[in-house]
Order: C-alpha cells, then structure tokens, then sequence
C-alpha cells in the first residue's frame, strides 16, 4: 500500500518544501528519505552538491537510497521526464506500490536559465500522473529568485512548510495555462544581429552552415545542437508553413531560431513529451527538445519559432 498524503492521490502527488536555512531542509526532506525507505518504497535522490552532502551526513549509513546525479540527470527537462518515467515504470513493473522522489532542479540562482524547467515543473504533473510517485521538490529562499519562487508555487499542487505541515496549494494553476503562457512570451532580445540568416533552408543546408560558424563549444555539445537544428528545420517543412527562416548568433553562447509562418502546435506538451498521433508527428520537437540544453517555443504574430541554445549559461 502507498504511504502519506500521496495514499490519498490516485497517482502522482507533487510537492514543495520552500526553506531558508539547512537545518530547515534537513527537518523536512530527512524524515521524507528515511521514512520511504523504512517502507520499502524505491527513494530517488537527485540533489546539487551542498543538499546531497547535508542529506546523506543526516542519514544512517547504508541507508538504501537511489542517489542520482544532479546535474546528469537535469541535462535537460526533456530527458529528466524521459528518465525519471522509465525508472518509474520499471519500479511499478516490479511490483513496488509507491515511488519517492527528491529533486532539486536548476534555476537562474545556480546559473541555468528558467523557462525551460518552468515547463518542466507544470508538465510533471502530466506527465507523471499515471505512475504512484510522491515526489518533492526543494528549493532555497536564499538563493532562488523571487520570480521563480512565484512559478514554484503556480506549479506545485501541495506545499511542505519548513515545520514539515503539509497542505493543498491554492495558488497551484493548471499546467496547460502555463505551458501555453511560456509560448506566447515574446522571443528574448539578442546581442546584436544574427551572424548568419538562411531562409528556406534543407535541413541538410542547416546542419552544414552551423558547422561551418565555428561556434565555440565542445565536440558534444556542437554535435547535439547540429542534429537538433536538423530535426526541427525538418519539424519545420512537415508540420509548419513556408517560409522557414533560421538565424544563428555566435559568441560566447550560440543560439539559433527556427521560425516558420504557422501556428505552432497544438499541444503544450509539445517537446517535452512523446507525441501522440502518428509516429513522426512532433517527433523532430521531442528529438531538439532531448539534444538541446536550452529549447524553448514561442508562438506570436509572425509564426512560431523554435529557440536553441549552447554554451555556457
């Protein structure tokens, strides 16, 4: 039988602790490892640094704990949804009645961008659903950002406070409200003109002239953000409408837009999950979306564009 408040959702129930100090992260998140593993239910772990180290200190030693990598694991919110719903299924299909989750994901108080785990905390509660998973979130008030701290909340159905009270989240907003609000955000401004335009490029043409920029990233990341650039210029021509127009910047980041005079998809999971449908329909989005550090949508009155980004944050 599943344990706490998650015995009274049917599936995934999600949760946030906001704390301002360690010994309120430890009050709180402590009791929630040892307690699941006490009930034999599989525990997740994936913390930054400092959190991981306060947590497994507080802990009996071999306590069974799955501890993950952090920074592995949140590469991308596509793959962290994609992995953490493959762990799942594999622990429901032994036959495990509840999962537990810790997470921390990145925020701009640790240098990473935020839209794209904004999108990742209100699709969770989707794409989660159907498996019995209690996660909870951390974040810190000394270092995350009042604005995020503001979307933590519009995401989060259930609220921990730092006393460990656990309570429904009456600021929480349906996840399709902020998805479809992330893609009517305007296009963030670049620093100056892009250093290369290609209209109506092949994917082909694409892929070759992002090579040829001499954009300074590692191997790894180039060759992940050619084959992202190559699938949603190929997103573009099935699923989109002519014009297609591609702009690259270079520089310390690179970042290139694909934009096509369509209106997008319809779905606001678009990327984030697989699509349903037809085996390639969004296909070349959910690909970008796995390849791509930074991936974000946007939809306004001149079409829809695709926003890719690499190098540092």
């Amino acid at each position: 039988m599943t344990t706490g408040p998650a015995a009274r959702t049917a599936g995934y129930h999600h949760e946030v602790v906001l704390h301002g100090a360690d010994e309120e992260f430890l009050a709180v998140v402590a009791p929630f490892v040892r307690e699941g593993v006490a009930a034999g239910e599989p525990t997740i772990v994936a913390l930054g640094d400092h959190e991981a180290a306060l947590l497994r200190r507080a802990l009996p030693r071999g306590t069974g704990v799955s501890w993950l990598s952090a920074a592995a694991q949140y590469r991308t919110p596509a793959s962290a949804i994609r992995t953490y719903r493959e762990q799942f299924a594999e622990a429901v299909g032994s036959g495990v009645p509840q999962v537990r989750l810790l997470g921390k994901v990145p925020h701009p108080g640790h240098g990473a961008s935020w839209g794209g785990w904004l999108r990742y905390e209100a699709a969770v509660n989707q794409a989660f659903a159907t498996f019995p998973v209690w996660s909870l979130c951390s974040y810190d008030t000394r270092t995350t950002p009042r604005p995020v701290l503001d979307d933590v909340v519009r995401t989060h159905p259930h609220l921990v406070g730092p006393d460990g009270t656990r309570r429904p989240n009456p600021g929480f907003v349906d996840p399709e409200e902020v998805l479809v609000e992330g893609m009517t955000a305007p296009l963030p401004a670049e620093p100056g003109p892009p250093a290369l335009v290609l209209d109506d490029p092949s994917p082909a043409t694409a892929r070759h002239a992002l090579l040829g920029l001499g954009a300074r990233l590692d191997r790894g990341e180039l060759e992940d953000l050619v084959l992202a650039l190559s699938e949603v210029v190929d997103n573009a021509w099935v699923h989109g409408a002519p014009p297609v127009r591609v702009a690259l910047w270079t520089g310390e980041r690179t970042v290139v837009t694909v934009t096509d005079t369509g209106a997008g998809p319809s779905d606001p999971y678009a990327g984030l999950l697989p699509a349903k449908g037809s085996a390639t329909a969004g296909l070349g989005l959910w690909m970008a979306h796995q390849l791509g550090r930074e991936v974000s949508l946007h939809r306004g009155p001149g079409g829809f564009t695709v926003r890719m980004t690499a190098g540092p944050s």
